[in-house]
């Protein structure tokens, strides 16, 4: 039986979710998450999607990102997890699926759910017993909406909703 077709929307925001297969802990080591950061930034200049939160877990990785009206989220995803596949592979000398199966997205509607998902995946370390508050996990972008220092810059559109005068500052959580 054949997975059912995904259908796309010119510049919907989704939220992603990636996971190890088996819930295997592929993003583990803090080089793992680097490589992994490194790996979205490379990819998100080549695409020109916009990334607007992320948080990378020991198993798995949310995304909230916006493809660009020509390249569908599905040919971003395979890339970032082809890439990031391939180096897991070679560093960990390891055979076999990484990723649990492809990746699972939902589509962002409006402004509060946007930010109502950029919170949960925020929280999600705080959730999970890794971390007490966001701030303390540093593999996420809170960071970035806090102004705090990060491994890779600029990769987080913050100003994302400035341009409209009904949206409000990031709000305050953790």
């Amino acid at each position: 039986m054949t997975r059912p077709r995904r259908i796309y929307f010119e510049r919907a925001v989704y939220h992603v979710c990636i996971r190890g297969n088996n819930k295997q802990e592929i993003l583990k080591e803090a080089d793992d998450k680097n490589i992994f950061l490194k790996t979205l930034a490379k990819f998100k200049k080549r695409f020109g999607f916009k990334l607007y939160g992320f948080v990378i877990m020991p198993n798995h990785a949310h995304l909230i990102m916006e493809a660009p009206v020509k390249t569908n989220i599905s040919k971003i995803m395979q890339a970032i997890m082809l890439s990031y596949s391939v180096k897991f592979r070679k560093k960990y000398v390891y055979t076999g699926h990484v990723w649990q199966e492809r990746f699972r997205s939902n589509v962002i509607d409006d402004d509060t759910y946007i930010l109502n998902c950029i919170n949960y995946v925020h929280n999600n370390p705080v959730r999970a017993s890794l971390s007490e508050t966001p701030k303390k996990y540093p593999w996420s972008s809170y960071h970035f909406y806090e102004g705090l220092q990060s491994p890779v810059n600029n990769i987080i559109e913050v100003d994302f909703y400035r341009d409209t005068s009904s949206r409000t500052p990031y709000p305050a959580i953790g």
